[in-house]
Parts: C-alpha cells; structure tokens; sequence
C-alpha cells in the first residue's frame, strides 16, 4: 500500500458515495488534488469485496450508502484498507471507531487532505470520547481473559495446494495444540468447498457460516451475539463450522467471513481458518480476503514430488495472486516417511520458504483419532508430539513480534471446554 507525506504522491482512491451529485463532485475535484479514482461502488457489500484488492490504497465512503453497516465497515478494517467516512449526526458515534470521518460538509479539497492523512495512519481509528467511555464500562468482566486493551487476536490459516494432504488434520491439530497451552483457540472452518471439520469433529453441519450468511445486517454487538449463537465445543477449542456442500460457497460471502473472524479475534488468542485449496479456480473471495488478513499462512504438503510441486503452486498464488508478503508464509511438511521422501531443508530450498514442522506417518495414530473422532494430540504419537511442537514454535514466534497494545475484546458469552 502507497504510504507517503508527499501531497502530490499519486494515491487510489476507492470511491463509494450513495449520493449522485455528491459523486460527482468528488470525481471532478479529487483528481485535480492528486488523487486518482481507481474504483466505485454502489453498496456496502461491494464495497467489502472490493476492500481486499491489492491495487487500492484508501477508501472514500459516505454513511448514507446503500446496505452500509458496521458489519460492512469492519470488513474493510480487516482487509487493512484505510477509509474515510463522510458522516454526520448518529453516525458519527455509531461509526467511529471504523473509519476516518469528515462532515458531509466537508469539500473536495477536505476530503482529499483526509484521505491522504489516512493513508499515512492506516486503519487505525479512534473512538468518539463518549461512545469510547460507555463501551469501556460495558466491558469490565467480559469473555474469559479478556483484558480490555485493544489488541486483537492472530490468525492463522492453513492451506494447501491441489490434492488432500492432511490440511484438516493439521487445522484441527494445532487448534489442540494451541488449546493445550491455555491460549483460547476458535477454529474456523472456511473451506468453501465443502470443509470436513465439523465431520471430523462430529458437529452439527447446520451451525456456522452457512447460518450466517443468511442472517441480517448487524452491528457489531449484534453481530459478535450472532457469531456466539453459532458457535461449537470441540476438544478444548471452540469451533465455527463452515458448508457441507460446494453449491453452498456462492452464499458466503467476503463481509460475512471478514466480520465473523472480526469478532471471533476480539474474544480469542488464536483463530486458527482450515482455508482450503490455495489455488487458482479453487479460492473464493470470502477465502481470500482471509488469507490476506492473516498473520502467518501454513502451507501444509506432503513430501513427495507431486506435492511439493503443488505447494509450489500454492505459493505462487499466495505470493503474486494475493500479495501476500513471504514472511508470513511457511510450509508443515505431513505423512513424510522413509529416505525417499524429501527432507525439510530439501523442501525448504526448492520452495524458498521456511518449514516449520515435519509430521512423519502415523497411520496407527491417525486411524484411532478418525475412528474416536478427536484430534491427533488426543491419542498421542510422533505426529502429535510435532504438532504441539509447532504450536510452541508458533507461539514463540507471536511473543518475539509481540510490541504494541493489547487485544480488547468482545463479551461473547464462549465457554471453556
């Protein structure tokens, strides 16, 4: 993203004002200010999809736009595109903490001294003074560790290329993993082809993003309670299932993922997103305005030639087709056994990317938990014991970057298993 202190640094503007006239006006005087007009929408969720491109730099929105909600705007918070908001009256304590505001009576030449302010600050908003004071006091003794500072919890998505190579298994096994270290972990099971987490798990198939994407415009306490309502126990770990059949993924859309994990990473330390296939003609746009938000990508491959030139395909996508940035990437070799297979550093120096972890087979492990249906940690073995030590090494990883406030988080009414 463009990020510059120079008023004549080209920036492109996402424009998505309900008002004709007042489009127009924008679009004769913002370019004569340097900006460029790169995009527009005609509605809240257009406006969400369109938040995860790569090749925009802030968003100019007004609060009159057509099926425009919190739930809209915290989607594009969490894409990490800035935006500006011209509003007035309830809308300014209604939408203050989402966006940049500038009164409706704000001219051209405001506006664009707005939007380049917000490309320098990013999506970081303040909260008016007294809406800020009324929330605070509303969240002394909320969720389960909550601590009331404004740091949010880590996502984490696994993926693959094409083929199974154990993804699921890997989703759900870390989630225990993280769970067993007293963090508070939510699994997220976002694979719109049709993910096999809640089969994995034994859950009810008819809880979880499906029910969402049906459910009306919220705002965001309404929508962290609708989030609650559709969540499940798993083994130490909560879980939000996802659609049992591929004809389902048209329905979920990005704003409906986006804003669930919004809220999911206000109440949880981990948010840990079964993504699915990683590859072109398989992702979709809910998925991948996920992957962008996310603060470290596992690419889970198996270590035969076949899958390592998969992943590499799964790599390429991430990297060029996203924009996701390399360090946030790194590949859980799984099922490797015998000389034949590749080892880590041998996978690591064809992939130009970090191994974190090295599952070997354990086929006797792996049966008994499909059988009991429970985690790899829960029967024990080699895999399992790799499991929690990438959990460790994910951990340690969070702690070293860890610099800066605290998570706030909502009150959801999430239960210990």
């Amino acid at each position: 993203m463009l990020s510059s202190s120079d008023d004549q640094s080209s920036i492109r503007v996402l424009l998505a004002v309900g008002n004709a006239e007042k489009e127009r006006q924008l679009l004769e005087g913002l370019p004569g200010d340097g900006l460029v007009v790169a995009g527009r929408c005609l509605d809240g969720p257009s406006l969400a999809e369109r938040a995860a491109s790569p090749d925009l730099d802030v968003a100019l929105a007004s609060s009159d736009l057509h099926r425009l909600s919190a739930t809209i705007l915290t989607a594009v918070r969490d894409a990490r595109l800035p935006l500006v908001l011209i509003a007035e009256g309830q809308d300014v304590s209604r939408y203050g903490e989402l966006a940049h505001l500038v009164p409706a009576s704000a001219g051209a030449s405001d506006i664009a001294a707005a939007l380049r302010a917000a490309v320098r600050r990013g999506p970081v908003y303040n909260a008016p003074a007294a809406s800020a004071q009324t929330e605070d006091a509303g969240m002394q003794g909320s969720s389960p560790g909550g601590d009331g500072d404004g740091r949010r919890g880590r996502l984490v998505a696994v993926v693959s290329g094409k083929g199974a190579p154990g993804k699921t298994t890997v989703a759900v096994g870390l989630a225990a993993a993280l769970a067993e270290r007293r963090r508070q972990v939510v699994l997220v099971d976002a694979d719109l082809w049709g993910g096999n987490v809640g089969a994995y798990l034994d859950l009810d198939p008819r809880r979880g993003l499906f029910a969402l994407a049906y459910g009306k415009d919220a705002s965001l306490s309404e929508w962290a309670g609708r989030v609650d309502e559709e969540l499940q126990e798993g083994p130490g770990f909560m879980v939000l299932g996802g659609i049992e059949r591929a004809e389902q993924r048209s329905a979920i859309s990005a704003d409906v993922t986006a804003a669930a994990v919004a809220a999911l990473r206000e109440a949880f330390d981990d948010v840990v997103v079964d993504g699915g296939c990683a590859i072109v003609g398989a992702a979709s746009p809910a998925t991948d305005a996920l992957l962008r938000q996310a603060e470290r990508i596992l690419v889970v491959s198996a270590a035969d030639l076949v899958a390592v030139w998969n992943a590499r395909a799964a790599l390429r996508y991430l990297r060029e087709g996203l924009g996701v940035e390399a360090e946030c990437v790194s590949i859980v070799l799984n099922r490797r056994e015998g000389r034949e297979q590749y080892d880590a550093e041998e996978v690591e120096r064809a992939l130009s990317a970090p191994v974190l972890a090295a599952l070997p087979e354990d086929r006797k492990a792996a049966r008994r938990a499909a059988g009991e249906q429970v985690p790899l940690t829960a029967v024990g073995g080699d895999a399992a014991r790799e499991l929690r030590r990438l959990a460790s090494r994910l951990i340690a990883r969070e702690a070293a970057a860890a610099a800066g406030p605290g998570r706030r988080r909502w009150r959801l009414a999430f239960r210990r298993a």
